[in-house]
């Protein structure tokens, strides 16, 4: 996070990450190594997905709380799945004061058929910069093409997106494992309304998976982001220590903001 009073530019690091409940590649739970790859990136706001709290497979930790205090970060968890005192889901990871947060589970796939999905859900979190309020989002959708294109359809709507003015007036980063890669009617419904940070510094063929973190082959996880930000760096560490701390592989963006005008 930089500040160039100046020339009135803001950057800031926004990471998303699928931490895949902290249980490495060689299937040791260590949380220490995901807050490790936090802090070698030097992220200022984080998206986790597949997030413990209270679970006996990881120990019952409180993995948001446990890695937030590692890193010296804010957080808020949803849990988006609950078994009584064992809960799954989503968290935001923040070096910036929370405003205000918003939550909810999205559509599931014929739920009258009783599949037993998983759930999913989404963040919006507004956040306090030195450049303004940015709205960042966190996801993680399902793993059928038709239950994700019914909760794009919601991200899209009047709960989500839609309901932001346009032209978008507070910036915007969207983000997450979305399951889905380039080709995807995911991938295109959201490129209509934001950009790729991937596509904008590469070309997109050279894109870099992040999917098995040990031989990535696909590009399950993006960020997006609104048009008020110039993206200047894009990176998806492929390090030793990314490649042991989870099954997918981080990606983060440097991103610059200008302040508001007075």
């Amino acid at each position: 996070m930089t500040l160039d009073q100046n020339k009135e530019k803001f950057i800031l690091r926004a990471m998303t990450y699928n931490i895949h409940s902290c249980v490495g590649t060689d299937k040791k739970v260590a949380p220490e190594r995901i807050a490790g790859v936090i802090d070698d990136a030097a992220a200022d706001i984080v998206a986790l997905q597949e997030v413990d709290n209270g679970i006996s497979r990881t120990h019952h930790q409180h993995q948001a709380k446990l890695l937030a205090e590692m890193l010296n970060m804010e957080y808020f968890f949803f849990p988006v799945v609950k078994n009584g005192h064992q809960k799954y889901g989503l968290a935001v990871l923040s070096r910036f004061k929370r405003i205000d947060v918003h939550f909810d589970w999205l559509p599931t796939l014929y739920p009258r058929l009783g599949l037993n999905l998983q759930k999913r859900g989404c963040i919006r979190t507004t956040l306090a910069t030195p450049a303004g309020d940015i709205l960042f989002y966190n996801t993680h959708l399902g793993l059928y093409r038709l239950e994700r294109r019914r909760q794009l359809r919601a991200l899209l709507g009047e709960s989500w997106l839609a309901a932001l003015p346009q032209p978008l007036t507070a910036p915007v980063i969207f983000c997450g494992d979305f399951n889905a890669g380039r080709m995807s009617p995911v991938y295109r419904g959201l490129s209509r309304r934001l950009i790729d940070v991937q596509k904008v510094l590469m070309n997109p063929d050279r894109a870099k998976a992040t999917f098995p973190s040990r031989r990535p082959l696909l590009r399950l996880d993006h960020i997006f982001v609104s048009r008020n930000f110039r993206i200047l760096n894009v990176k998806v560490p492929r390090t030793r220590a990314t490649q042991l701390a989870s099954d997918h592989l981080p990606i983060y963006a440097d991103l610059e903001l200008r302040p508001p005008t007075a």
